[in-house]
């Protein structure tokens, strides 16, 4: 069978899915090797052009992609409108590679099953992989992950949709439309030092967060929180604190706490008399970094895209705490030194009768 294009794995990006037990599966999508001959693999001739040209995949050369599988898996939601595309609706490579990434995140079964569709069958199983659990990323203080999904939560009318097509890149609309349910975006955004990490981010409407929640294990596949309010209303900034305070609980509960942060959205209007001193004290209370405030409308998005993978980055940082949730930390510290004092003070009563019964015996083989 010849296929006029094809993905070669060349590692450039880890897309993860979490499992129950907290592990997180990868599937290594690599770049796009721009040769121009034909590779045989013991099912299928492939072709290697995609990109080839100007670097954007067309409508009709996606189709053509995936005309081995039983139907295209990015004609429908989540997939559909969440990347950036080219004003005639094609794919960039990072756009390419971003919904490979967003596939694999929600589905790796099925992102496997495509990658076998459109021809890499030579070895599909060398396209997974395993990395640790996000709790011992945290205990040693880093991860090895390259793709991070980030949920958004917020109360109505926050600008959490805006900050999403911000991501993309699209223009700021003043239509507003109500997040009815998730949508997902998601690109690769470049670091200090030319590093480029895939950013998902997970819009979690206002009205779906007790749902989300009543899942023990919903919080397990992310890996930094934003709670995104209207700067210029007092109740979009408690609402999102009350959003912010029941994400925590469940995350102190669960076991699966992460990296959180605020922003500060609509920072072009007027913000309310005492709107700095009570984020302030928000922050401070819970123990995380102060709003990070950012203005969709005019463009100053105040690198937070960057602060929010930077975060994720550095899973024991910018993690919120309740009292409750101090208070069950103190109490594991206190029991496990008192455990460490009672095996230190047992091993040394140990010592002390091994070391009187040497000299005991000594003094009687003396005598």
């Amino acid at each position: 069978m010849l296929l006029p294009h094809l993905l070669l794995l060349h590692h450039h990006h880890l897309f993860t899915r979490h499992s129950p037990d907290d592990k997180t599966l990868l599937i290594h999508v690599r770049h796009i090797t721009l040769l121009r001959h034909r590779i045989h693999c013991p099912l299928i001739l492939i072709y290697i052009s995609l990109f080839a040209k100007d670097d954007v995949l067309r409508n009709a050369e996606l189709e053509d992609l995936f005309s081995t599988a039983p139907e295209s898996p990015w004609d429908e939601a989540p997939y559909k409108d969440a990347v950036q595309r080219t004003p005639l609706g094609g794919l960039s490579l990072s756009g390419f590679l971003s919904e490979w990434a967003l596939m694999t995140l929600l589905d790796p079964v099925k992102s496997l099953a495509n990658l076998i569709y459109i021809g890499y069958n030579c070895n599909a199983a060398s396209a997974l992989n395993i990395t640790r659990r996000r709790s011992i990323d945290r205990k040693r203080q880093q991860t090895e992950r390259d793709v991070f999904q980030c949920f958004v939560f917020g109360p109505k009318k926050a600008g959490k949709s805006a900050l999403l097509m911000s991501l993309l890149g699209r223009p700021f609309s003043d239509n507003y439309v109500p997040t009815t349910s998730e949508q997902y975006v998601v690109n690769v955004v470049e670091q200090h030092a030319g590093k480029k990490k895939t950013l998902v981010l997970r819009e979690i409407p206002e009205d779906g967060v007790k749902k989300l929640l009543s899942n023990k294990e919903s919080l397990a596949v992310c890996d930094v929180a934003i709670f995104v309010y209207d700067s210029s209303s007092k109740y979009s900034l408690r609402r999102a604190s009350e959003l912010l305070l029941d994400v925590t609980k469940q995350g102190e509960e669960t076991g699966f706490s992460m990296p959180c942060l605020l922003v500060a959205a609509k920072h072009d209007l007027d913000s309310y008399p005492t709107a700095m001193e009570e984020s302030a004290k928000i922050c401070q209370g819970i123990g995380i970094d102060e709003p990070i405030h950012v203005s969709v409308k005019e463009r100053d998005l105040n690198n937070v895209f960057s602060k929010l993978l930077n975060a994720a980055e550095n899973p024991h940082l910018s993690v919120p705490e309740t009292d409750a949730g101090r208070n069950r930390k103190w109490y594991r510290q206190l029991i496990s030194r008192s455990l460490i004092f009672v095996s230190v003070g047992a091993a040394t009563a140990f010592v002390g009768m091994a070391a009187y019964r040497a000299y005991a015996a000594r003094k009687n083989s003396a005598s």
